[in-house]
This record gives C-alpha cells, sequence and structure tokens, in this order.
C-alpha cells in the first residue's frame, strides 16, 4: 500500500496533508521536530532523518513541505542547505517520488493575467529565489525518478494569522475599521483544506503521468476590496457586530492570480471551498478562543 511521507509535518499545510491522509486511510510518515506516532501516523524526527535517513520503498510518495520562513539572507542560506538535504535524504532513502511545495511568488508579482506554468518566471524576492532553486535542485536530484513541483497560490486558513484575511478579522473583532490602501490589487487564494485534498490526490495518482510543474490555486481571484466587503459580511452574519472598511488612495497592482487549469485537468481535481466560507471558519475560531 503506498504511503505519502510529509516533511514540515508540524506547519500550516503539511499538517493538513497529514489529517486529509488519514480521512483517506492512507498511512503517513510524518518527518518533523515535534510530535509522536499514532494509529495510521509514524513519527520520525527531522534530525535524525536528515543524519540517518528513513528506509521507504518504491511505491513511497514524499511531499517537501519544509522551508524556511525566515527571509534574512543569512537564516535563508541555512534553511535552504537543511531544504537540500532533505531532498537528497528521500533520494537516498528509496522513496519513489517526490512532491515538492514551490510557490506562485516565482512569477511576476505585477502580472496582468492568472500565471500558468510556461510563463516567464521574475524572482523578485529572496523567498521566490529560494523556492525556484529548490525547484532546480528537485529537478536535478530526481532526475531518474517521478516528481513535480508544485507552485501553491496563497494558502489561506485558521491559525495562519499573517494572511490579510485573518489579520482583518481580527482587527474588526477589536472594533477597528478596516483600511483597505489601494483596494484593486488581486489575490489568488486557497483554502489549506482545499490544498491538502489536491495533494493527497496528486500523491494516489500514478507519478508516471506527472508533469515536472503544477500551478495548485482556484481559477479566481479577489481584491482587497472584496476581501474587506467579505470581513464585513461575516463579521455581520457569525458575530452580529457592525465592520466597515475605508479605502485610501494607493497605486498597489499587485497580482498573485494562478491558472491551475492543467492540475485540474490532470487529477479531476477542483477546489470546494470558497472565500466566505474560509472567512467564516476563521472568525469561527477567533470568536471559539475569545469564550475560552
Amino acid at each position: 500500500m503506498r504511503r505519502i511521507v510529509v516533511s514540515g509535518a508540524s506547519g500550516f499545510l503539511g499538517s493538513n496533508i497529514i489529517r486529509k491522509a488519514r480521512e483517506a486511510e492512507i498511512e503517513v510518515v510524518a518527518v518533523t521536530g515535534r510530535g509522536e506516532s499514532r494509529p495510521g501516523v509514524t513519527a520520525v524526527n527531522t534530525g535524525a532523518f536528515l543524519t540517518d535517513g528513513y528506509s521507504l520503498g518504491k511505491e513511497d510518495v514524499f511531499i517537501n513541505c519544509l522551508f524556511p520562513t525566515n527571509a534574512d539572507g543569512y537564516k535563508m542560506a541555512e534553511g535552504l542547505e537543511k531544504v537540500y538535504r532533505m531532498i537528497d535524504m528521500a533520494h537516498e532513502s528509496g522513496v519513489g517520488a517526490f512532491i515538492n511545495i514551490s510557490s506562485q511568488s516565482v512569477y511576476p508579482s505585477k502580472r496582468t493575467a492568472p500565471a500558468r506554468e510556461g510563463d516567464a518566471l521574475s524572482l523578485e524576492t529572496p523567498y521566490a529565489v529560494g523556492k525556484y532553486s529548490s525547484e532546480a535542485f528537485v529537478n536535478r536530484v530526481f532526475s531518474d525518478r517521478p516528481h513535480t513541483n508544485i507552485r501553491m497560490a496563497s494558502l489561506l486558513g485558521v491559525g495562519y494569522d499573517q494572511r490579510i484575511v485573518n489579520r482583518m478579522i481580527m482587527q474588526a473583532l477589536k472594533g477597528e475599521r478596516l483600511k483597505v490602501v489601494g483596494g484593486m490589487q488581486r489575490y489568488g487564494f486557497l483554502d489549506v483544506r482545499d490544498a491538502a485534498a489536491g495533494l493527497v490526490k496528486l500523491a494516489a495518482s500514478e507519478p508516471a503521468s506527472w508533469r515536472e510543474t503544477y500551478n495548485l490555486g482556484r481559477n479566481d481571484s479577489c481584491t482587497l476590496i472584496d476581501v474587506a466587503e467579505c470581513v464585513v459580511a461575516q463579521m455581520k452574519r457569525q458575530a452580529h457586530m457592525d465592520a466597515a472598511y475605508t479605502v485610501e488612495e494607493g497605486q498597489d497592482n499587485r497580482n498573485s492570480a494562478i491558472d491551475a487549469s492543467l492540475f485540474m485537468r490532470d487529477f479531476d481535481w477542483t477546489p470546494a471551498i470558497t472565500l466566505p466560507e474560509t472567512t467564516a471558519a476563521i472568525l469561527c475560531s477567533k470568536l471559539d478562543e475569545a469564550e475560552k
């Protein structure tokens, strides 16, 4: 039976992949700096894996979610060394196929249309450079085995409080007016639960058919004004609180939208969770926290 091996298993995406895999009764090996083994999930310490590896089989699929979160140059370099070692050790451990989590940030940040896999890249930040370097490293190390790089949309969900949606909800709950600068910048968001479902479906497919790169996201996007209006509506509906926003002049024309049609077609997958539903889940979580 095929297992899924997840590095960065305690992180936002990794933990959701494990949850979704277990719902599908797929056995998981979680490579993590913390956590204990439980039914269906074998925990392997990250440090031990990087030093000694772990016996994996050709039917196993490795999903690499490990990546440095600190954009400081020295920390990024140190973290990338760890990522490269993880990729090497996954190969040496005998895994049959490899899925690397990359990012839509490798595309131009001011694109005028949703990015497609064949579009020219524009590595504008250390984060984007790091993500693309991980793609190149995977392509070299796993040139003899099936592999793919997933350029992920901007993930949303409960607990990921650095995202603008979460931040706006927290502001609204404090009674603060939301401030929108510019407002027409576009975001290609994806609920982390949808992302996990797509990746589990990918891992369960035939690796020999994988393309080297896929975008994973929704084939729609929203403006910052759309986000603010969504938060205001959910505050009214769930928290019975009146929230409001103001729009200030600004020239921010960022666009993180991606076209995920290739992934959807190859794996018969479509995202199921809308922005209002994600916003509702985040708000519900914050309201529950406030009651404790």
